[in-house]
């Protein structure tokens, strides 16, 4: 079986867990005999063309023309996919992740005549809570043609699956659910840091790890710093993103400038070693259709305190393999943070358990009903009358 696989984000271009869905899913087909081929992007700073671990990886450069905005951005990337995917006869079925990459899928569908799978990790009424402009409705346009033209899909949690059926119309029984995976050593060897160059000896250390958006809270976490006033605990956030100088501004504000330090991007060796030395991770989102990197952390050793929100609600079973908060409420993440501070036998339960709960997400498990729903539209297709006789 051949898959053309079409993603925004591919190693080394990763913004969030797509990127790291993508990737690990891929490798994983491979090792299971399905032949992959990745069509994604490149700044120019990777190669158009290479073969990484049994997977072949194809990159166009969008970065030839201006853009005015990054809707705009994503539609010139996707007329460059569509002109280098064109000559492209060798796949059984194309599999694309999120609107960015849609137009150039469906055409390819319509061209070659090819069964289209999507895997939605999120919609835009999601992230935005509703759509109040032009651009928050083509984004959500382009989602609803996508769900229409797509042969099956695929969501990581429940949540998403109610969300894509609710905002986009798709049909229940045309969803698959396939949880996300995580890689117990996905991080790799931790790195040897000095513990001084972040805290004190008499600091315990909060790890934050994410985009710095709305969405994924990092203003709760300061908000919760604030309130708790325990001058035991240094606030590492690691991540960037278009709210960063708001967050700095917020923390001179509160008084807690020098409690809470912005790392910006770090290796994957040195997130591995921060949450050893960690005593608890604090991923706070407001919409979080999975949480691969609340997995991440687990597998890290690191307590850890999520929202009670979509995906990471299902995954953290409250005071048994971590805690949950009231989404968006900053006293309740205060004292949860609190709880998980004061309580060695907590925190001890918690790391324990949650070792137990990697086992239920392998990537090993994700590909194998992946290659299940792959062999159930190949049945549907060649028993149909959409198969070319050509």
């Amino acid at each position: 079986m051949k898959v053309l696989m079409i993603s925004w984000e591919y190693p080394p271009h990763v913004v969030g867990g797509l990127g790291r869905h993508v990737f690990h899913l891929s490798e994983n087909l491979t090792s299971k005999g399905i032949d992959v081929k990745v069509l994604t992007f490149t700044d120019g700073s990777s190669k158009a063309e290479e073969r990484v671990h049994e997977v072949d990886v194809i990159r166009v450069n969008p970065y030839g023309l201006r853009y005015p905005d990054f809707v705009s951005w994503v539609h010139g990337l996707n007329m460059l996919m569509m002109e280098h995917a064109a000559s492209m006869n060798d796949f059984d079925i194309i599999h694309v992740h999120d609107w960015l990459t849609a137009p150039s899928s469906i055409m390819m569908k319509h061209l070659r005549r090819r069964p289209l799978i999507a895997t939605i990790h999120s919609t835009e009424t999601g992230r935005r809570g509703g759509l109040r402009n032009d651009h928050e409705r083509h984004i959500h346009e382009l989602e609803w043609m996508l769900s229409y033209e797509a042969w099956h899909m695929i969501c990581c949690s429940n949540y998403m699956r109610r969300e894509v059926s609710n905002n986009l119309g798709c049909p229940w029984d045309k969803i698959t659910l396939i949880p996300n995976g995580c890689d117990p050593n996905g991080l790799g060897l931790p790195a040897k840091l000095d513990r001084r160059k972040f805290a004190n000896d008499r600091e315990k250390i909060i790890l934050y790890v994410g985009r710095l958006v709305y969405e994924k809270g990092p203003q709760l976490m300061i908000e919760a710093a604030s309130k708790l006033s325990r001058w035991d605990l240094k606030y590492l956030i690691v991540g960037d993103g278009p709210m960063k100088p708001y967050l700095v501004d917020m923390t001179r504000r509160l008084g807690m400038a020098d409690k809470i330090c912005f790392l910006g991007h770090i290796p994957d060796g040195e997130l591995s070693a921060l949450y050893r030395l960690a005593v608890a991770a604090v991923f706070p989102s407001l919409y979080e259709p999975f949480g691969i990197v609340a997995l991440e952390a687990m597998g890290a050793g690191a307590p850890v305190i999520v929202s009670g929100v979509g995906g990471l609600d299902e995954i953290v079973q409250h005071g048994q393999n971590g805690l949950k908060f009231i989404p968006g409420s900053s006293d309740s993440l205060a004292y949860n943070l609190n709880w998980m501070m004061t309580d060695g036998a907590l925190r001890e339960r918690c790391i324990r358990n949650a070792r137990q709960t990697l086992g239920g997400f392998s990537w090993g498990a994700v590909a194998d009903d992946t290659i299940n729903v792959y062999k159930r539209v190949l049945g549907e297709y060649e028993g149909g009358a959409w198969k070319p006789t050509f």
